[in-house]
Parts: structure tokens; C-alpha cells; sequence
């Protein structure tokens, strides 16, 4: 791992950067997790590891998330890691090309995410396609 490879001077520096705002974490999981085939303790887990880490070595707590390259969304995204794991925001790098066209022409391409109506607004999170509604397709 890159950080047990530096320096005393490193690290401090990593951690200045950090606490001045000039670095940042988007999602802060131990791995980006693919959505769709996932089970909901699997990404759980991940995401608890990584922003424990950052929390511990850095300080740092991650308040957006961004899911580079998945392919597909489960509720659990929104009701266990949108609000509830501290995340302001979620956003998508890409989602289906049919779904992508339909929102792109509706202007669709971002909004409140409530992922279930047992859990009360406080679960819900804003979200949105990377890229200017391009997501990851341009």
C-alpha cells in the first residue's frame, strides 16, 4: 500500500494537504464495489473499512460519493451508503445507455435520491452523472 511506503516528511505532507482542503476523498471505500451483483454487507464493509482508515491515519471523512463504473444501482446504495454513511451526494460515471438517452432528453440527469419511504427523508441523497450528464460516455 502506497501510504506504508512513505516517509515521515510524506505523510505529514499528505496530511496537510488534507486538513487544508486541498485534498480530498470522494466515496473513501476500501474498494468501489459494484452495485448490482454486491450484497449489502459486502458493501458495507468495504465502505466502513476505508472511511475508518482515512479517518484514523488522515482525518479525513468523506462526504460525497462517486461510483465510477458500475453497472447498476440497488436501493442499498442509497439507503446504506447515501445519507446514512455521511454522504452529502452520490455520483454516477455510468449508467445504462438506454436510461442515460431517456434522461439526457429529459433533463433528467440529477435529483434527490429517496431510496425507501420507510426510512423518512433522512435517508434521502442528492445524485447525479458525472460529466455534465455525460456520465462516462463523454
Amino acid at each position: 500500500m502506497w501510504w506504508r511506503e512513505q516517509d515521515g516528511e510524506t505523510r505529514e505532507a499528505v496530511r496537510r494537504l488534507v486538513d487544508t482542503g486541498q485534498l480530498s476523498f470522494a466515496n473513501g471505500g476500501w474498494v468501489m464495489h459494484d452495485e448490482a451483483a454486491a450484497h449489502f454487507t459486502g458493501m458495507v464493509d468495504q465502505t466502513a473499512l476505508g472511511h475508518a482508515w482515512l479517518s484514523e491515519h488522515l482525518g479525513a471523512v468523506p462526504t460525497v460519493g462517486w461510483q465510477l463504473d458500475p453497472f447498476g444501482h440497488s436501493a442499498a446504495q442509497a439507503s446504506l451508503l447515501g445519507a446514512s454513511a455521511g454522504f452529502d451526494a452520490l455520483y454516477f460515471g455510468r449508467i445504462d445507455q438506454r436510461d442515460l438517452e431517456l434522461r439526457r432528453a429529459s433533463r433528467r440527469c440529477e435529483g434527490v435520491w429517496t431510496s425507501s419511504p420507510s426510512l423518512g427523508t433522512g435517508a434521502s441523497v442528492f445524485w447525479g452523472l458525472t460529466g455534465s450528464c455525460g456520465g462516462n460516455y463523454g
